[in-house]
């Protein structure tokens, strides 16, 4: 029988502070130049939109997804030394669970009014089984579940 394997506990707010306002700052900044560059070619009105609202977006889920999937964390998280982990065994979340956080991130404020009118103590976290965890304490964690070390 194997071994329930260890999950480190949650970072702390301000870690997940840093990497939500970094995260945010990549994303905004991703929109101000599609925003710029499409200005510059006189596009009309709904066109500059379309691109703005594309790069911000499309940065923001190459990020919180693909990047996420890949290194086990986006740029933010990767910064203030944060992995994103499932809650269940602290193995790295597959693409349709991090996509559904990264979805969840932008209906915050609905999940967090539907949580409070049910009473329900969880948050969006929570609601897709992923935790952010601390760098080292994920090492440390690994460290002890191998046999030998």
């Amino acid at each position: 029988m194997a071994a329930t394997p260890h999950v480190p506990r949650e970072a702390n707010d301000m870690r997940r502070l840093g990497a939500v306002l970094l995260d945010g700052l990549l994303a905004l900044t991703a929109a101000l130049i599609a925003m710029r560059a499409t200005e510059r070619a006189d596009l009309p009105g709904m066109q500059v939109f379309y691109a703005t609202a594309g790069a911000c977006f499309g940065l923001s889920f190459l990020n919180h997804v693909v990047l996420t999937r890949i290194g086990g964390a986006s740029i933010g998280k990767f910064a203030v030394r944060t992995r994103v982990v499932r809650e269940t065994d602290a193995s790295r979340p597959r693409l349709p669970r991090l996509f559904r956080r990264w979805l969840g991130g932008y209906l915050f404020v609905l999940v967090w009014i539907i949580a409070a009118f049910f009473d329900m103590a969880e948050g969006p976290e929570d609601f897709c089984g992923i935790r952010l965890v601390r760098f080292r304490d994920l090492r440390a964690a690994e460290a002890g579940s191998t046999p030998g070390r």
